[in-house]
């Protein structure tokens, strides 16, 4: 069976969590009580409040991260960080990037936070980890005329296939042998699938619905069994200390029992994999 997209690790303790899963960036168990990691506990909060502003690099990917009409960046993936924003009484400031660029901009200091971001063995070398905000599959988009209906069918086509370069999805589609062309955004590769350069684009859940309930001449392949699927958090610095990364990781959690992010996700429409509906290809 497919795991259902919004379905979140559980959380029986912030300490049982890094000690079990192993993901780097959990280091809950490393440092000391007067250092550890990024050197004096609770520093990486510290410098967010000392700024007034906790800054979040953002990568369009909706309806997760968004951009309004006014250009403001936004979305569901912001809630937990625009919460812990408000309980340091510090400012919330979305910064602008791109998947091919988003780690290096987060080790360059732009921001503090890359937002929307898989847990990924490359990216576990450079950045730590948060603890999970959701868990998505990524799945094809194609033309509602088109003849594939299964990820079997549009491998065999031997077409090309359009997906954000940087993404996670992009280096899991690649192994499978298909020709990929990867574009700078997720709109991009939409673009090249309605104008025909491509038989389908490779997407990231939440993405795909988006864009076949804007508009209904696309329609959703999931693959089975699936070729990508992940736990979307937030990638932090690689010396933030373990006493922030224990704050931050409340804020998430706070989020997901609250209900807040639920009831976000229904306000964007947005569904499990398991109840789609017309939007997956017939």
């Amino acid at each position: 069976m497919q795991k259902s997209t919004k379905r979140v690790l559980g959380v029986a303790g912030i300490c049982v969590v890094a000690a079990a899963s192993g993901y780097v960036g959990a280091g809950l168990s490393s440092g000391s009580e007067s250092g550890g990691v990024g050197g004096p506990q609770g520093s990486f909060i510290d410098d967010i409040k000392d700024r007034g502003e906790l800054r979040v690099g953002v990568a369009i990917a909706a309806p997760m991260t968004v951009q309004g009409s006014d250009g403001t960046l936004g979305g569901p993936n912001l809630i937990p960080l625009r919460a812990l924003a408000d309980q340091l009484g510090v400012e919330l400031k979305p910064v602008a990037a791109e998947w091919k660029n988003i780690v290096a901009g987060l080790q360059a200091d732009r921001y503090d936070f890359a937002a929307n971001l898989d847990y990924t063995v490359e990216r576990s070398l450079a950045i730590q980890f948060t603890d999970p905000v959701y868990e998505y599959q990524a799945v094809y988009v194609v033309k509602a005329d088109s003849p594939h209906t299964t990820a079997e069918q549009i491998r065999a086509d031997g077409g090309a296939v359009a997906t954000a370069q940087g993404s996670a999805p992009e280096k899991a589609v690649q192994e499978t042998g298909l020709t990929v062309m990867p574009v700078d955004n997720y709109s991009n590769a939409l673009s090249a699938l309605q104008a025909g350069r491509v038989i389908a684009e490779f997407a990231d859940l939440p993405t795909a619905e988006a864009q076949t309930l804007a508009d209904p001449s696309l329609k959703i392949v999931v693959p089975d069994p699936p070729i990508y699927s992940a736990s979307a958090a937030y990638g932090i610095p690689a010396d933030t200390d373990t006493r922030s990364l224990q704050i931050i990781n409340i804020a998430i959690e706070r989020a997901r029992e609250s209900g807040e992010l639920a009831r976000a996700y229904a306000d964007v429409d947005y569904h499990e994999i398991d109840d789609l509906g017309d939007l997956v290809k017939k």
